[in-house]
């Protein structure tokens, strides 16, 4: 065969690959929008196929633009987020057709933490493990097993990937935006702080870790509502504690802000003083805490957090970070931490400033600030009588944020991180701001405009 026939084979090779690649993943998704319009579990909820199949477009156009942005931004794949755990996978999948019962035995977790499994899998991976270790779970290795099972019958295309990723977030933003509204009553107001935050959309699209973490989170509130209000059965026990496995491997900090407010949303669903529980069974947790901090001090909260910080701080001098600021060590005391604690929530709630924009990638976030910040003084101006289930609800979204904030805030000294790390309690500050406002006293204008009424009516 001549040269020329040479070429044209490969160049035929290669145009049938490239439709291949791009085929696949748009059947992948053709199937999904198929399962929102037709699935039981997405037609049982308060908002059409037409808007959930519009909120999964969305998604799926930020996981194209994550993958965008990493592939023009981050040139060594092995630092870029979207990418590292994808590639790692590869080294685990492939046992699937050449060592059946490694790959399971990888994939469960069962008995491979020996020589032979790291000589021939793990020491290819450059993210099985973390470049410090604190002792808590390494949720690298989630990440890698869920791409190596999707790789399966993925072909090793990461759109598809990327798309199993952002059903997962989907599902658990769904059960969250069920909760919101039947406590709101409001579709748009559930559907807004769900599915339309922007930052809150771009880290959880695409093959990232919080859209396992969004799933876990939705999850566990939607069953343990249920659990709340008295719909209790077995296969909600389950999800309960499946969702609090997810979370507690992803993000424990996560799960530890979580559960106490949830424990105090229980307990003072038949109270009046509902202010007054939450401090008191607050304390009681800050004294389980401090007494777990003496008898095991390995597990110590305060140290967790003062280790964390340190790695971080230092992390980001070595890598020389562009949107690190200057943060003071923490010392491994209680009075350390609440020194700390304004500057910090400060720090979380206001960043990134005006004079840290330094990328285009910080102007969304700029603006979901200055949003938050308005809604916070609309709620002064145009504050409602709000109902106890909905007051009760709100201090759980107001102490979660708070929570979530102060760990973040005096751990993280990198503008892009306190960004990325904050959106599980976005939707929470979101709804229990929104729900504080009287959207009747909003101008008659505004309310019968068509534009208002048809987004109602298509949600």
């Amino acid at each position: 065969m001549s040269n020329q026939g040479n070429s044209d084979l490969k160049t035929c090779i290669f145009v049938v690959m490239m439709v291949i690649e791009t085929i696949f993943p748009l059947l992948v998704f053709l199937g999904i929008m198929v399962l929102i319009s037709r699935g039981a579990f997405f037609k049982f909820s308060p908002f059409s196929s037409y808007s959930l199949q519009l909120a999964f477009c969305i998604k799926s156009l930020a996981g194209l633009v994550v993958f965008y942005l990493y592939s023009e931004y981050y040139p060594v794949r092995s630092e870029a987020d979207t990418f590292k755990y994808f590639d790692d996978s590869y080294y685990m999948a492939k046992a699937f057709w050449e060592h059946p019962v490694d790959y399971f035995q990888m994939l469960l977790g069962i008995d491979c933490n020996t020589e032979y499994f790291n000589t021939n899998y793990f020491n290819h991976m450059s993210n099985w493990v973390r470049s410090y270790d604190n002792g808590l779970f390494n949720d690298n290795r989630l990440i890698i097993r869920l791409n190596a099972l999707f790789r399966i019958f993925s072909s090793g295309n990461y759109h598809v990937h990327s798309l199993c990723f952002n059903l997962i977030a989907f599902i658990g933003s769904l059960q969250l935006a069920k909760v919101f509204y039947a406590v709101s009553k409001s579709k748009l107001k559930s559907y807004l702080v769900v599915f339309l935050i922007p930052s809150v959309v771009f880290w959880s699209s695409g093959v990232f870790k919080e859209s396992i973490l969004i799933y876990g989170l939705g999850t566990f509130l939607f069953y343990f509502y249920q659990f709340s209000i008295g719909n209790r059965s077995r296969t909600g026990i389950f999800f309960l504690l499946f969702s609090s496995g997810v979370l507690v491997v992803m993000k424990l900090y996560i799960f530890a802000a979580f559960l106490p407010v949830c424990i105090a949303f229980y307990f003072t669903r038949n109270r009046k003083k509902i202010f007054l529980s939450y401090v008191l069974l607050f304390t009681l947790f800050l004294a389980i805490g401090l007494v777990l901090d003496a008898l095991v001090p390995r597990y110590s909260f305060i140290h967790l957090i003062v280790d964390k910080q340190r790695d971080f701080i230092n992390l980001s001098k070595f890598f020389e970070v562009n949107s690190a600021f200057q943060m003071e060590y923490l010392q491994p005391t209680l009075f350390s931490l609440l020194t700390a604690a304004p500057a910090a929530l400060l720090n979380v709630f206001t960043k990134p400033w005006l004079s840290e924009v330094n990328s285009f990638l910080f102007i969304p976030p700029l603006i979901e600030n200055l949003f938050v910040i308005s809604l916070a003084i609309f709620c002064l101006i145009w504050r409602k009588k709000i109902s106890d289930k909905q007051l009760k609800f709100v201090f759980l979204c107001f102490s979660f944020t708070l929570i979530v904030y102060l760990v973040i805030g005096l751990t993280t000294p990198i503008t892009g991180a306190l960004v990325r790390y904050k959106i599980p309690a976005l939707p929470f500050l979101w709804m229990a701001l929104l729900i504080l406002i009287d959207t009747q006293k909003f101008p008659k204008g505004l309310k019968n405009h068509k534009t208002y009424q048809w987004v109602n009516s298509f949600l």
